[in-house]
């Protein structure tokens, strides 16, 4: 089948906004972009060939660059390898998690750390539309203004220490670095940062170059920059958009 960006616009946004539940890598799994995908997952793994890199947060330069729809992906395609996946919406202010699986945001992380909530009853199990191999989630849970405070809880990163045991992978959707500071405060969470770059946003390369540099001042192992939202056209597998493109690179590397 060939798809074409008019086609694929329909299939990603509905009701006026964008349909973060419709998975690609699970409904074209012979497609370019798939492939692309799992590229990334091969290097991924031998970077983590040692396993350093359990907790992985994604974030990005501006807003609207695609991450929760490559996190959904990855997660997806990491289940399909039997790895044992947790995603966690730690975008407090923007929480968008709970539309990937049509779940409520409530009974979140929010609910746990304050006490109304055990943890076993924050973790939503085996998302339905992921089919028998799925994922965890953790949903942000009630609203909030004391995002800093939640960030920087010793009660969070105990939580995220205690689930390392259960998980091959604990995922962090984060807000990106240059709108808020939560994403520096996110890093002191995470073994290591994925960094996209979406190529059809308004992102300029000072300002993405800012991007990446905040976070390595701040300390921040970036084990690997993706660019995502990537035209593929007139490519041999006949499809004319993609999602990604991505590379995985030592956090050393100039990037």
């Amino acid at each position: 089948m060939k798809i074409n960006n008019k086609t694929l616009r329909k299939m990603l946004v509905k009701d006026n906004g964008f349909n973060y539940n419709y998975i690609y890598t699970k409904e074209h799994p012979t497609s370019l972009v798939t492939e692309s995908y799992h590229k990334f997952l091969i290097n991924l793994s031998y970077v983590n060939l040692d396993n350093k890199y359990k907790v992985i947060q994604l974030t990005s330069t501006l807003a609207a660059e695609g991450k929760t729809t490559f996190l959904t992906n990855m997660a997806y395609l990491l289940a399909q390898k039997d790895k044992k996946v947790l995603l966690i919406d730690l975008d407090l202010r923007k929480p968008k998690l709970h539309r990937v699986f049509d779940f409520p945001n409530e009974q979140g992380l929010t609910d746990y750390l304050s006490g109304n909530l055990p943890l076993d009853k924050v973790i939503k199990p085996c998302a339905r539309n992921f089919g028998p191999k799925c994922v965890d989630v953790i949903v942000s849970g009630d609203r909030t203004s004391a995002v800093v405070p939640i960030l920087e809880s010793q009660k969070l990163k105990d939580m995220i220490d205690l689930l390392k045991a259960s998980y091959d992978y604990i995922i962090l959707d984060s807000p990106p670095v240059i709108a808020v500071a939560d994403a520096l405060y996110i890093s002191k969470l995470a073994d290591g940062v994925l960094f996209l770059i979406g190529q059809k946003q308004d992102a300029k390369k000072a300002v993405v170059k800012e991007a990446i540099e905040t976070l390595r001042k701040n300390q921040t192992p970036i084990i690997g920059i993706c660019l995502i939202q990537v035209d593929f056209k007139d490519s041999v597998y006949g499809y004319t958009y993609g999602y990604q493109s991505g590379y995985i690179s030592d956090e050393k590397d100039d990037h």
